[in-house]
């Protein structure tokens, strides 16, 4: 999941302040109407950081709700006229809403996922996919990117699904440790080096 969720950083972090500039503004103009954008993601990933620690086993649809505002965001500016002065700026803005889920997938990465080998693998897909995103928008494509945005979207859909079959596969493989009679503990945790896979005391973040 960490992997498709840096895929929609290609065009935040490369290609937003020239979307922004098609849309017939200055240099200058472009760089200001970008700030917003990280005002509302900073925002946002606050908030869903607080609640994913605040309430419990609500991490996962958080996730789904950070990506539906992706989703949307590349939907619009796949599908809007280039003369919508205001839904194409409101989608440049929503768009960074993965960000939420970018930082709850990092929580998760640690709670969920034991055994310094395992770690160190399941790590590199998320600057796989920060080096891909950017690759997907060219310039041929201007000023639409309807290739670069269509895998966004296609990416984003399937980060959402995703998140909803972890949800589904950590909640059976809770419930079938505690029907094993085998209680959740961390008794030579680091000792031990075990995965979660291997580790029967272990129990799954939601």
């Amino acid at each position: 999941m960490s992997f498709l969720v840096m895929i929609a950083n290609g065009p935040v972090s490369s290609f937003l302040p020239i979307i922004i500039a098609g849309f017939g503004f200055n240099r200058l103009n472009s760089l200001l109407l970008v700030m917003p954008a990280g005002v509302i993601i900073g925002s946002i990933t606050l908030i869903v950081t607080y609640l994913a620690y605040r309430v419990p086993g609500i991490r996962t649809w958080t996730m789904v709700g950070c990506q539906c505002g992706t989703i949307l965001a590349s939907f619009l500016l796949w599908k809007l006229p280039q003369s919508s002065k205001g839904g194409l700026p409101f989608a440049c803005y929503i768009f960074s809403t993965f960000g939420g889920s970018y930082a709850v997938i990092m929580g998760l990465q640690v709670a969920n996922t034991t055994g310094y080998t395992k770690r160190s693998i399941t790590s590199p897909g998320v600057f796989v996919g920060y080096c891909i995103g950017p690759l997907l928008f060219k310039p041929k494509d201007a000023p639409v990117y309807a290739p670069g945005f269509t895998a966004v979207l296609g990416t984003s859909v399937a980060t959402a699904v995703l998140a909803i079959v972890y949800r589904d596969v950590c909640i059976w493989e809770n419930q079938r440790r505690d029907k094993s009679g085998t209680l959740e503990g961390f008794d030579h945790a680091h000792e031990d080096d075990l995965t979660d896979l291997k580790n029967p005391q272990f129990r799954y973040t939601l």
